[in-house]
């Protein structure tokens, strides 16, 4: 830690008392050392042993791994105890215990709805995630709940790109501290350039990596950074030493071997280039951060994600497409990066003791200057401080009906003057104050926006509804319309993709809303003879798209009509409490319309396999029907244990694949606890075995194996083991790893690291204790110390 001390802005920290005290909002260019301030907060808090579990919030998991194992170093030889929590199968079970955790944003709103979780010292990184329409209100709420509970004894918020940083920290209650480029260890420049072309732009931009620099592309998508590092890899190929291509050449091999399907990735590897997303597994993106921070690489392109999870030194940074593709349950959109975003992504050159300078280059096509965000994006580049930081909780229904929730949890019990009270601290509120009023009727308020509706019902003109029903995120009618004896059938989805028609109004002008969706709202929402699970998803889905055009007052009133109506709070006299399954909703980071899909589901099963559990997963999870059928084809294949190279996957990357099976593996994770929940302990136990095996593609009584993370100890060689009497860590510690082994299959070399690795583990397990707090926090040491999943405990 000593090296803080060479930084400004760590001394101005210093000088302000926020080391000591914890509270501040740090808003200065990346590399200036806000990081290292953050985490000398946190070591002298612990230090001083101050009370509660402190934390330090990231945006991504993958960020969080990294800070993680940065504070292991830090915290190394002092007995606090770290733990990570990003709402995986490696989470602890007792949070509480730890004197630290690393989480997202999600994963600790979801702990502070656990009873005995006391915050401490919270350091929030990258704040600016605030101004995110997706992320921007789960942070938002998580500080307005942490504001009016009083909950956290300090709170340590960090951004690099915050224009209206003194608002923020008005409303945070803390201390601002600005730094400048002035604080910059190595110097940056910034700059846009419009381009006719961007490929041709962009190797102009690179024509020093010829000469030795290094740079990272930020693209798009995946298949962008793949086809841009094709483009750009004969610009380096002739420069690179023996060295280098030798080495390269020995990782596109091992590549290969880890992922068949990445055979473009090593094709362009011995060229001194590389591309690097989510879509590749995780030991292949490894050993690309290794090449690239070793030197061997001269370009890396990527996406997106990789500007906020992995540090790499970088001399030149160019963003090649401002705009980014994003994937919400099975739909896609594209959307324009934020300011705060780019600045971050250009930022990633000029790291301290990595490199003596950096430049940060943005390419946009000039066709792109007609869209007016785009100009705001490059004024934001020019004063290298982002764009002022806007509340997006309003525009959230599902956000706000999460707050309310979570308000009501944390509380205990809660009124409406609670909730109005809990909201009042948000930094919606704070940027527009004013009259929370409930008394307005839902009909007026809803239909005033909706001037199609009188088109609907004007004389001469007969509509109906001819029929309804539910679809995964939403609700799927058909309306009939009829005008001087012509009838037509216009099929209408109100759902997470918005409000779409079948007419031809809404084909040319699909932003209006026609007559006959809102001839369909109304009667859904208003009409008789409405199933109220209909109505219930209508609400919800309407006041999504409408977002800010409803009343707050009317928006909060839905909110807790809603939560109740789906079971997640229940009226006690002057106000409501959360039901177990409530409980369990607040606590996950899925959308609440899944948690109620998955509630109801469990609330009907009477008994399930975890086969059954799987698909009910992707049914629910999935909005999008191709997407579905897709995955039903391929889970029925994982979980038979069929070869990996006969499986037709869903995706066309495996990282893909890797990343959907987490998610679907959460959602059975979800399963279980609502099940446990509702008392249906079968149930509850298909869904937990289902984690695992969607997790690990093999039948329950294999994952317990598999759980272990040993090397190369992949699907086919754990159902070896399992068939020679080893069931879990146990039957490996006691093994004979001669007597197991079969040269053809498993060598004899590799079975001995395994046994040795499960007798290490197991000479760590203390002896059984009668203290159930004691026990909790042993095993999460476990599964910290050894990077286990915990179905390998169990």
């Amino acid at each position: 830690m000593q090296a803080n001390l060479t930084f400004p802005l760590y001394q101005r920290a210093e000088r302000m008392g926020i080391l000591d005290d914890g509270n501040a909002l740090i808003v200065a260019p990346t590399a200036t050392g806000k990081s290292h301030i953050g985490r000398e907060v946190l070591r002298r808090a612990i230090a001083r042993g101050e009370p509660g579990t402190h934390a330090y919030l990231v945006p991504f998991r993958a960020l969080a791994a990294e800070i993680y194992d940065t504070l292991l170093d830090l915290f190394q030889g002092t007995g606090a105890r770290l733990r990570i929590v990003t709402g995986d199968h490696r989470d602890p079970v007792a949070p509480e215990a730890a004197d630290l955790v690393v989480a997202t944003y999600e994963s600790f709103a979801g702990l502070l709805a656990r009873s005995g979780f006391r915050p401490g010292i919270v350091v929030a990184d990258e704040v600016h995630l605030l101004a995110d329409d997706d992320r921007g209100p789960v942070v938002e709420g998580l500080f307005a709940r942490l504001l009016a509970s009083g909950r956290t004894r300090g709170l340590c918020a960090l951004s690099a790109v915050v224009e209206n940083g003194e608002e923020l920290a008005s409303w945070l209650g803390v201390p601002f501290l600005q730094g400048t480029a002035a604080d910059r260890p190595v110097p940056l420049s910034l700059e846009h350039r419009w381009a006719d072309d961007v490929d041709e732009e962009l190797l102009k931009v690179l024509e020093p990596c010829a000469e030795g620099e290094q740079a990272i592309v930020f693209c798009q998508s995946r298949p962008a950074s793949e086809k841009t590092a094709r483009q750009v890899a004969d610009l380096v190929a002739e420069c690179l030493s023996r060295t280098d291509r030798d080495h390269l050449k020995r990782i596109a091999n091992e590549v290969v071997h880890e992922d068949p399907t990445a055979e473009s990735l090593a094709e362009v590897l011995p060229r001194g280039v590389a591309y690097h997303h989510a879509g590749l597994p995780k030991p292949v993106r490894r050993q690309v951060e290794d090449a690239y921070r070793e030197r061997h690489l001269r370009i890396l392109t990527a996406t997106p994600t990789l500007a906020a999870g992995v540090n790499l030194p970088a001399g030149i940074a160019v963003v090649r497409d401002v705009f980014r593709f994003d994937r919400v349950r099975g739909f896609g959109r594209q959307v324009l990066l934020p300011g705060g975003e780019v600045l971050n992504m250009l930022g990633r050159a000029a790291r301290p003791y990595q490199v003596a300078r950096g430049r940060g280059i943005a390419l946009i096509e000039k066709e792109a200057g007609k869209n007016y965000p785009v100009d705001r994006l490059i004024k934001a580049i020019e004063r290298g401080t982002g764009e002022p930081v806007k509340s997006r909780l309003p525009e959230s229904f599902d956000a706000i009906m999460r707050f309310v929730l979570a308000t009501i949890v944390e509380r205990g019990e809660a009124t409406r003057k609670d909730v109005v009270g809990a909201f009042e601290r948000t930094f919606a509120f704070h940027l527009e104050p004013g009259p929370i009023e409930f008394d307005r009727p839902f009909e007026e308020d809803m239909m005033e926006d909706l001037p199609a509706y009188k088109k609907a019902i004007e004389p001469g003109r007969k509509m109906r509804l001819r029929s309804q029903r539910l679809s995964p995120d939403g609700v799927h009618v058909v309306v009939r319309s009829a005008k001087k004896g012509k009838a037509n059938d216009y099929e209408i989805t109100i759902g997470l993709r918005g409000l779409t028609c079948t007419c031809e109004a809404s084909r040319f002008r699909p932003q209006e809303v026609c007559k006959h969706r809102a001839f369909a709202i109304h009667e859904l929402l208003f009409g008789q003879g409405i199933e109220p699970e209909v109505r219930d998803r209508t609400i919800y889905n309407c006041a999504q798209i409408f977002g800010r055009s409803l009343d707050l007052g009317t928006r909060l009133a839905q909110a807790l009509r809603l939560l109740d109506s789906w079971g997640l709070i229940e009226r006690v006299p002057g106000g409501w409490r959360a039901t177990p399954v409530g409980e369990v909703a607040a606590a996950t980071g899925f959308d609440l319309l899944l948690v109620h899909q998955a509630t109801k589901r469990i609330a009907a099963a009477a008994i399930a396999n975890y086969r059954a559990v799987a698909r009910w997963a992707v049914e629910d999870f999935l909005a999008e029907d191709r997407e579905r059928e897709r995955w039903f084809r391929a889970m029925e294949q994982w979980l038979g244990e069929v070869d990996e190279k006969k499986i037709r996957f869903p995706t066309k990357y495996r990282g893909d694949f890797e990343r959907g099976l987490e998610d679907l593996s959460r959602v059975c994770v979800l399963y279980e606890k609502a099940a446990s929940a509702l008392g249906k302990l079968e149930v509850a136990t298909a869904a937990r075995e289902a984690a695992g095996a969607v997790r690990y593609g093999v039948a329950p009584e294999v994952v317990p194996l598999l759980a272990l993370g040993l090397p190369q100890l992949g699907r086919a060689r754990a159902r070896y083991l399992y068939e020679r009497g080893i069931r879990g860590l146990a039957d490996l510690a006691r093994a004979d790893p001669v007597a197991v082994a079969d040269p053809r299959r498993v060598p004899a070399a590799l079975i001995r690291q395994w046994v040795d690795r499960a007798r290490e583990i197991q000479e760590a397990r203390t002896l059984p204790t009668a203290d159930q707090e004691e026990a909790a926090a042993e095993f999460d040491e476990l599964v910290a110390r050894f990077r286990l999943d915990a179905a390998a405990l169990s």
